[in-house]
């Protein structure tokens, strides 16, 4: 068994030790992800804590990932009909 991937980044200026099955460069791109849309936040709104961004942040990405889910599971939906009338013909 491989051992876990030891990473170190930072998000919104704290550093975090992270430890998993990613490749470092991916957990560094996520971090880098997330401390963009962290501070694009905090230009809008100068006065939120950096805890208020960081669950703003994460509500954000869950409404796009439940957003790029529903899409998906629609073009799923929608393959499987158009085989399921060419299989039928």
């Amino acid at each position: 068994m491989d051992e876990p991937v030891r990473t170190s980044v930072v998000v919104y200026g704290e550093e975090y030790q992270l430890k998993g099955d990613l490749p470092e460069e991916v957990v560094e791109a996520l971090a880098h992800h997330v401390d963009n849309r962290m501070r694009a936040l905090a230009a809008k709104n100068p006065r939120v804590s950096p805890l208020r961004l960081a669950v703003v942040t994460a509500m954000n990405l869950t409404e796009e990932i439940f957003r790029l889910q529903a899409e998906r599971d629609e073009l799923v939906q929608t393959m499987q009909q158009k085989w399921r009338r060419r299989d039928a013909k």
